[in-house]
């Protein structure tokens, strides 16, 4: 039976259709492993102005990720882990302050080393401030000025509000503590509202300019600065919230809020209103990583249209083609064929043979 010419393209198409499909179709949300060649457990991550990821080891290595792939940084950081890298990192990583476990590297100029380990660190206006087990480290003109020397110092955070700058410490065993950035050596107990004892691992400002903590006793939001926090509920109240990001607030209003904690990585819709900030629902757990038992999530950055997360390893969760793609394209390589082979020219040559 001869096959018209019309029938014959039909089927070709179909199959130039399948074939460019395959890879477009989306597939929903999933989690990819997307890790530097690294050695070592990554132990911080941070993402760049410039839209690269930065990542830090524990062996002492800073690893860029660009354009899909991830280079080694060549700065020599004593093989000393990785504990803080700045948002600011967005030139040459190398020529910026790094916090490792043995102290500061790349020293602001003018200012003597800083041997400590360090656990977080940002730049003010002021100045580069450095968290530690061991208090605050505030730069000076030509010298370290330290703050609250007895506390274990984990993470920081800045706010304005009512056009004042403020910067939040996060602490071990303390809660949070306060200071203006115009007045850094001048900190105020910050935890109206929250547990004697408790500690502090995290930070986010909401788009209404709120601070949320993240705790071991679950989240808890502010209405500002130095306000009496407020428990927001969201299912996790026993577990250690180690990292937040929030995302961008949907057309309807409505701010994602990622939780990285010991079990994995967590999703919640947040509502923010006049009267506060309320969880839509308790968080939703993602597909957790493999290894995730042995080490928490504890940094997440935005990364294209998802997230991307340390967790031992480094891994992407979001939007992504369907799974198994490729055999709808490879369908579409079959229908191409078929449909040369039955071309009638493609016959009559057969017939002549």
């Amino acid at each position: 039976m001869k096959t018209s010419r019309t029938a014959a393209l039909a089927i070709v198409a179909l199959g130039l259709a399948l074939l460019v499909a395959g890879p477009l179709i989306p597939g929903g949300e999933r989690l990819i492993r997307n890790d530097p060649p690294r050695t070592g457990h990554v132990t911080d991550l941070a993402r760049a102005d410039d839209g690269s990821v930065l990542a830090g080891t524990q062996d002492g290595e800073l690893w860029r990720l660009a354009d899909g792939v991830w280079t080694r940084v060549d700065v020599d950081l004593g093989g000393q882990p990785v504990t803080a890298l700045s948002a600011d990192l967005s030139g040459d990583a190398s020529k910026g302050p790094i916090g490792t476990g043995g102290g500061l590297v790349n020293v602001p100029a003018g200012l003597p080393p800083l041997s400590v380990r360090v656990a977080d660190e940002w730049m003010t206006g002021q100045g580069l401030v450095v968290a530690t087990g061991e208090g605050l480290y505030i730069q000076g003109d030509g010298s370290w000025q330290q703050a609250l020397a007895d506390t274990y110092m984990y993470r920081l955070e800045p706010q304005t509000h009512d056009g004042t700058e403020y910067l939040h410490a996060g602490t071990i065993d303390q809660g949070v503590l306060t200071a203006r950035v115009d007045d850094l050596l001048n900190w105020m107990p910050n935890r109206d509202g929250l547990a004697d004892g408790i500690n502090v691992f995290s930070f986010v400002i909401t788009n209404g300019g709120r601070l949320i903590a993240g705790t071991e006793q679950g989240l808890y939001w502010q209405p500002a600065p130095m306000q009496t926090w407020q428990p927001l509920k969201v299912g996790l109240e026993k577990s250690r919230m180690l990292s937040l990001l929030l995302s961008p607030p949907a057309d309807d209003g409505r701010q994602q809020l990622w939780i990285g904690s010991d079990d994995g990585l967590w999703s919640v819709q947040l509502t923010e209103d006049a009267d506060g900030v309320s969880a839509d629902a308790y968080a939703e757990l993602m597909e957790a990583p493999p290894d995730y038992v042995r080490y928490g999530v504890s940094w997440i950055v935005p990364f294209d249209d998802g997230v991307m997360f340390s967790a031992g390893s480094v891994y992407y969760h979001g939007p992504m083609g369907l799974k198994g793609w490729m055999w709808i394209s490879a369908a579409g390589v079959l229908f191409i064929l078929l449909g040369g082979w039955l071309l009638p020219g493609r016959g009559n040559e057969a017939q002549a043979a």
